[in-house]
């Protein structure tokens, strides 16, 4: 007798084939969460082959790296989630759900990476630790000597998972907050395991230090952010090592919300601008002896690649401006802003697709993730049998 709980009842085949090769049909589903979520509501069975730690851990190894779901952006009210395809649904919820307890109320994203977000207060004086699938919550207060006297501040956050058999969404996390403040750039990291802040790091700035607003990017066990003077901020949270580095020569005039860096394929620090319509990759390698060289990559003809639109200047027809406003470092995905909205564009296949209209993003944090299971028993099997929207 079939197990169907009043949906769609599995073919005669599916019924029959013993739950190992059901699991290996299922793990070949495209990664987006979406299609898991749908197989999960077929029947009770797929349901728990598919809720099954067992089967969760070989879905991470089978696809190596999680899908691009969408991008959040801080807007005027609550911050918003968009969806790289569908509708919004599940995600979108929980973030029009964050709401602060203070006077203003509001939450604004400065980072997400490992399926993690990581939102401020206005004021920084207090971060939250946010998973959006399971929609886990961890409010963190900032010390006060890290809020008296800090001008620019950026942050990170990243999981200490490693491997496929340990999930970001259930290990411990960390995060990072940099700040500026009297001639010095000071770095302190915090850890979801124990509940903790570190050891407050800083060093000497040679010239006045403006940490820009955009997310870092993670290489091995460091952390790179843009700093204004051609200069990165390198912190090194092994060694607990905090130093400045200097951009590659010329990139002066590279506009800053042109420029983003990046961790690239063969995990070193890249970094990537537009100049004349093409995407610039650079990469800083190790010389044979041991010093660091910023070499040129890869430049990607935009113009060539993206449906750019044109306005007539006098007599001549030019093309429109591009700028980078996001990039998922384990998808190797640019997501760039043009007047005709956002574009996601795949580094490695150069495909492209547009996934918002609007005009007015300059910064979005990129959200990735395998399918997390919602709640826990069979809440989700009601009669009606609605799609969970991710």
């Amino acid at each position: 007798m079939s197990e169907a709980t009043g949906c769609h009842t599995p073919p005669a085949t599916a019924e029959i084939a013993p739950d190992d090769l059901l699991a290996e049909i299922l793990l070949r589903l495209p990664p987006h969460p979406s299609f898991l979520s749908r197989a999960s509501l077929v029947c009770k069975r797929w349901r728990r082959l598919i809720r099954d730690p067992g089967f969760l851990r070989r879905l991470r190894a089978f696809h190596r790296t999680p899908p691009v779901l969408g991008f959040f952006n801080n807007s005027p009210g609550l911050p918003r989630f968009f969806p790289t395809e569908g509708i919004p649904g599940r995600i979108a919820a929980e973030a029009s759900s964050l709401r602060r307890d203070g006077d203003d109320g509001m939450w604004w994203f400065v980072d997400c990476r490992h399926g993690r977000a990581l939102l401020r207060s206005r004021d920084w004086a207090e971060l939250l630790g946010w998973d959006p699938m399971t929609g886990e919550r961890r409010c963190i207060t900032v010390p006060n000597q890290m809020q008296a006297g800090a001008s620019d501040r950026n942050a990170a956050v990243f999981c200490t998972a490693s491997g496929v058999d340990e999930d970001c969404h259930s290990s411990p996390f960390h995060v990072v907050v940099v700040f500026t403040s009297r001639g010095r750039v000071f770095a302190c990291g915090y850890s979801s395991r124990i509940g903790a802040w570190g050891v407050l790091m800083s060093t000497t700035a040679s010239s006045p230090c403006e940490l820009y607003d955009e997310p870092p990017a993670l290489v091995g066990e460091a952390l790179y952010w843009l700093v204004n003077g051609s200069r990165i901020l390198e912190f090194q949270f092994g060694s607990q090592v905090l130093t400045l580095i200097k951009w590659p020569m010329g990139m002066n005039a590279i506009r800053k919300w042109s420029i983003r860096l990046v961790r690239l394929e063969d995990d070193v620090l890249g970094l990537a601008f537009v100049k004349d319509f093409n995407l610039h990759l650079w990469a800083r390698e190790v010389t044979d002896d041991g010093a660091s060289k910023w070499i040129q990559r890869r430049a990607i003809e935009l113009d060539k690649l993206l449906p750019l639109p044109t306005a007539m200047d006098g007599n001549w027809c030019r093309l429109m401006p591009v700028w980078i406003c996001g990039f998922a470092e384990d998808q190797n995905v640019v997501l760039t802003r043009t007047i005709a909205g956002v574009f996601l564009v795949s580094l490695q296949t150069l495909q492209f697709k547009k996934v918002s209209c609007s005009l007015l993003m300059k910064t979005v944090y990129p959200y990735a993730s395998f399918y997390v299971p919602k709640g826990g028993g069979d809440a989700d099997d009601g009669a009606n049998c609605g799609i969970e929207r991710l």
